[in-house]
């Protein structure tokens, strides 16, 4: 302890600095004694099932909320879809000589797959015409918390599963020189 006091004035007035501001912030971050608890509102203008979103006068139905999270879910799947259709659409070469040309492709984006075929032909010298078609399996499966169900045997958990073919083609022309 003599150390600490025979260790100059200002380092004394740092370490005290040092200690107040570490009581200080002490004493502001302790948490209350009693926690404030925001209950669900129910809002009942519109009919059962709706509640205010808290701290907002926002009437909202947990259906909206479910519908919602299944569209978008479905919709990420189909993109990915539609990009693994677009990757196996490749085009294939013509090179000199020939006439026709036939390309195949298999491609997985995001876990879907999809395979694509493609056709070339040439018309006339260096004017050619291609054409493909690719066909993607868009498939997916969401399960949500929101609108459990307890029932005797368990839970019921609200899921939604899909699984479509999704069709892509397209057509073009090409000159090269």
């Amino acid at each position: 302890m003599w150390k600490f006091i025979s260790s100059g004035p200002r380092v004394l007035q740092r370490r005290l600095r040092a200690a107040l501001a570490v009581v200080a912030l002490t004493l502001l971050t302790s948490a209350p004694g009693h926690a404030a608890v925001e209950y669900v509102k129910i809002c009942s203008i519109y009919g059962a099932g709706f509640f205010y979103i808290p701290g907002t006068d926002t009437c909202l139905n947990a259906n909206q909320i479910l519908t919602g999270q299944f569209a978008i879910a479905r919709e990420l799947t189909r993109a990915a879809t539609g990009s693994a259709m677009a990757t196996a659409l490749v085009n294939p070469w013509l090179p000199d000589g020939t006439n026709y040309a036939v390309s195949t492709h298999w491609a997985v984006f995001d876990g879907q797959h999809a395979v694509g075929a493609v056709g070339m032909v040439r018309l006339y010298r260096n004017l050619s015409l291609s054409a493909g078609v690719a066909l993607g399996l868009d498939q997916g499966r969401l399960s949500t918390n929101i609108q459990r169900t307890v029932t005797e045997y368990g839970v019921a958990i609200p899921a939604q599963s899909w699984s479509d073919i999704r069709v892509l083609g397209r057509i073009g022309l090409q000159y090269s020189w």
